[in-house]
């Protein structure tokens, strides 16, 4: 069994709309059993009544009964010497000697589809309404879009029997197993809105810490293209390799295991040693659990609250107010960091913990990457992505830490250090490696870093910190 460990999870945004389709469609239904053999002997050759009745062992009066129902059908007729025969219209049931009928029937049927526009496969017609934000937009040809009509009618009717297969269609379509449907026509496909679907891609490594060949999406019926239009946003989003900067962050935090963790000369992760530091955290009272991948992510966001658990409990039986220290969340300046939708439920438990009903625990604060006071640019992107969770958030001055740092410290109880790793000749996105602490040295040191940044300045009448984002671009006068 591959043995392959995920060091990142991003969510990628695919343009998709959403169509109304009418269509008609052919139903060849199978026919009752007595109906079916009687027409496919006659098929084989005319014969009489009693000819019949000898071959399925019928009496008199079944084999009138059957004759007779078929005659009135207008599937059967007596020749002038006494014989059944098919009329043309039953003749068209059979293609080919000895097969079963099959009655074609012309039915008008409509349904609202999602189609994306980049591989035109459908979607189905349940997709989540999603919001352009929290992901990487994934760009394709304009023309595209413009057509999109004209082009979902032919993959419509391509895709029919996919369409079908996969339960996209309404159920009253097929009431029997045994028809076969396919499209006769599509009479209008008109478009009625434009969403994303949201893709999430998991970055891996293999046991040799290798980065491995991201997985198809089963949504898609070619992946291929979207493969490529995925690795041209991570290269234009790519930053230069950033080791020596990481290093320097973690001599200047105190840590000295994360490091040993990469090869010096793969840049790959060394998974032996990545082993004997988890049994080691886990075995010993060094009061730290490494991770790898984003905070955000659920399983790291899990190994966190393990450790905050007993702090908030702790916090609650007291009876002192403690609920003025801070617990501060300072982003990275890393592009790709945030683009996840796991990021917007673990601020919003980052928030509600906060506080319990009757008591306030303590005092979130969210700081984001911002060039200043001036940029607005950003601070409108942040209002789009992190809204309504934007009531704590700071606009922080990039470069703390070189900005490759991302930091959760809750004072005087804990600390969170990840480091996002930029090693383009190894790795197609950064590779986010930090851990959990609650050893007192280590969140005083990190506490004291943090707040010398925080609370310096970058020049002349420059604080780091530049207020909240919701101010941005608001005058006082």
């Amino acid at each position: 069994m591959e043995n392959k460990t995920t060091y990142h999870e991003i969510d990628f945004l695919l343009p998709t709309q959403r169509f109304n389709i009418s269509f008609s469609y052919i139903t060849q239904k199978g026919l009752p059993f007595v109906r079916e053999y009687v027409l496919r002997l006659i098929h084989l050759a005319p014969m009489t009544k009693s000819h019949v009745a000898t071959f399925f062992g019928f009496s008199r009066k079944e084999v009138d009964e059957a004759i007779m129902d078929l005659i009135d059908r207008g599937e059967l007729t007596l020749s002038n010497n006494e014989r059944l025969m098919l009329t043309e219209k039953s003749s068209g049931y059979f293609s080919e000697i000895g097969e079963s009928p099959r009655l074609s029937l012309l039915r008008d049927s409509g349904t609202c589809l999602s189609f994306d526009l980049a591989t035109f496969s459908c979607l189905g017609k349940d997709i989540a309404s999603d919001k352009w934000k929290l992901g990487i937009s994934i760009r394709v040809d304009d023309e595209n879009a413009s057509k999109s009509e004209a082009l979902v009618e032919k993959h419509f009717q391509r895709q029919f029997q996919e369409i079908l297969h996969k339960g996209f269609l309404s159920k009253s379509l097929v009431q029997d197993e045994k028809d076969s449907l396919s499209v006769y026509t599509v009479n209008s496909v008109n478009r009625l809105r434009q969403m994303p679907f949201r893709m999430t891609v998991k970055f891996k490594v293999d046991q040799d810490g290798r980065n491995v060949e991201r997985d198809d999406f089963e949504a898609l019926n070619n992946s291929d293209f979207v493969h490529e239009r995925i690795t041209f946003e991570l290269s234009r989003l790519s930053r230069p390799d950033n080791t020596i900067e990481i290093a320097k962050a973690m001599l200047d935090v105190g840590d000295s295991d994360t490091l040993k963790l990469f090869d010096s000369k793969t840049n790959c992760i060394n998974f032996k040693y990545w082993e004997d530091l988890k049994r080691l955290e886990e075995n010993s009272q060094l009061k730290r659990t490494t991770f790898l991948g984003p905070i955000y992510s659920s399983e790291n966001w899990g190994i966190l609250q393990q450790s905050l658990a007993p702090i908030l409990v702790s916090r609650i039986e007291k009876k002192a107010d403690t609920g003025h220290e801070l617990f501060v969340w300072l982003a990275p300046s890393d592009p790709v960091w945030s683009k996840s939708s796991r990021l917007s439920s673990s601020l919003s438990d980052f928030l509600l913990k906060a506080s319990t009903k009757n008591k306030h625990l303590y005092t979130p604060r969210l700081y984001l990457p911002v060039a200043g006071q001036e940029d607005l640019r950003s601070a409108r992107q942040w209002r789009h992505e992190l809204e309504p969770n934007l009531d704590v958030a700071h606009g922080l001055i990039e470069g703390f830490l070189g900005g490759n740092v991302e930091i959760l410290l809750f004072e005087g109880e804990l600390v969170v250090v990840v480091y996002h790793m930029s090693l383009p000749a190894s790795f197609p996105v950064s590779f986010p490696i930090g851990f959990v602490s609650i050893d007192k040295d280590i969140v005083a040191t990190v506490s004291r870093l943090m707040k010398k940044y925080i609370e310096g300045n970058s020049g002349f009448d420059r604080p780091n910190d530049c207020g909240p984002i919701s101010s941005f671009g608001r005058s006082d006068a």
